[in-house]
């Protein structure tokens, strides 16, 4: 049987539904047939003329990417400006682009899971778990088999699922209750009622104050025993992530618990210092950011690119697991900008004695 994009985006949406993408962003299939086949996927960070090529060079029919290609409206498509050319050569060439950018971000095992990983750490669990997206959903229903509802329920990502009698003159009433996120009711209620096991008027969505415990921002985790010194953590940063200079701030002498944020995440910074961190690991950081005014505490900027390429892996490994029948490879082109003069130091001159 034939694998369309469409399958492969509903595979993503499952992971990082878009509707907790932020309100800037673009995400989802931006370019392509949905019902298009595909046999070989390309994942990277970035879409680039390079990216492209390799694309076309391979057979790819999907790239898959972090980063979108078409953040506003535009209003012309062709090979006159880079976007244009990058857009004009996915068309002719049948090539799809889809993209997960802030949605995972935001998601579990997402960038910040991946980069926490990388670095080693242990227990992890969202840093700020800001999402209030959780509903509680009630459904009374005469439907004989409670656990082939249940089983539904929990297809759908439903949490805390359970059921009781209910005392109606109605005999064989039951009513289930569960905890889901609100981009998962609509395809719950369509699903329960295809299967019958839905009464008229017998569904209901109620708010909940708590957060999501699926979707956050960050991810806190943890070293083993007494963690370790700032020097080995440090050179631990730098090989796992290939990075030639780290720019930090602040000081410590263990460290035992990290916060990290793919990207730019320095506004978790205070986030990270409530957590009891000793650290956080992120990107982009301004100047009087690095001013912490904490004590026991590294403020470390690996680069946006460094902290966010293994997310391209991720999702390869991803892939290749939910589409045994696909070829899925990650991009060989560095797609990073930015680049790294690190000074040799001036050879001494032997004085004669």
């Amino acid at each position: 049987m034939s694998t369309r994009i469409r399958q492969i985006s509903t595979f993503l949406n499952q992971w990082a539904p878009p509707k907790v993408k932020m309100d800037y962003d673009n995400v989802g299939l931006l370019v392509g047939d949905p019902n298009a086949q595909v046999t070989s996927i390309l994942t990277c960070l970035d879409v680039t003329d390079s990216v492209v090529a390799e694309a076309i060079e391979t057979g790819c029919e999907l790239i898959v990417a972090h980063h979108p290609l078409i953040f506003s409206k535009i209003g012309s498509i062709n090979p006159t400006n880079e976007q244009g050319r990058i857009i004009y050569k996915l068309i002719k060439n049948d090539i799809g682009l889809l993209v997960a950018h802030t949605n995972l971000d935001a998601a579990l095992d997402g960038v910040s899971f991946v980069l926490a990983n990388m670095l080693g750490l242990d227990n992890l669990k969202f840093l700020d778990k800001n999402y209030s997206i959780s509903r509680k959903i009630r459904l009374i229903t005469s439907h004989k088999d409670s656990d082939a509802v249940l089983k539904l329920l929990n297809y759908h990502s439903a949490e805390e699922a359970h059921h009781f009698d209910v005392n109606s003159r109605e005999d064989g009433l039951k009513c289930f209750e569960a905890i889901i996120d609100q981009h998962n009711v609509s395809v719950l209620k369509k699903a329960l009622n295809k299967e019958g096991m839905l009464k008229e008027g017998s569904f209901q969505v109620v708010d909940l104050a708590s957060t999501s415990q699926n979707f956050g921002m960050g991810v806190l985790g943890e070293y083993p025993e007494e963690g370790i010194g700032k020097n080995e953590f440090l050179h631990l940063v730098s090989k796992a992530l290939n990075v030639k200079a780290i720019r930090y701030s602040g000081d410590v002498d263990r460290i035992k618990s990290v916060a990290v944020c793919g990207g730019a995440g320095v506004f978790l910074k205070n986030k990270a210092l409530a957590a009891g961190a000793q650290a956080l690991v992120t990107a982009d950081i301004k100047y009087h950011d690095y001013f912490t005014e904490a004590d026991n505490f590294l403020l470390l900027d690996v680069g946006h690119y460094e902290s966010e390429f293994p997310v391209a892996e991720a999702l390869k490994n991803e892939l290749a697991e939910a589409f045994e029948e696909l070829t899925v490879s990650v991009t060989r082109t560095v797609t990073n900008p930015m680049q790294v003069y690190v000074s040799e130091p001036e050879p001494k001159t032997i004085q004669p004695s």
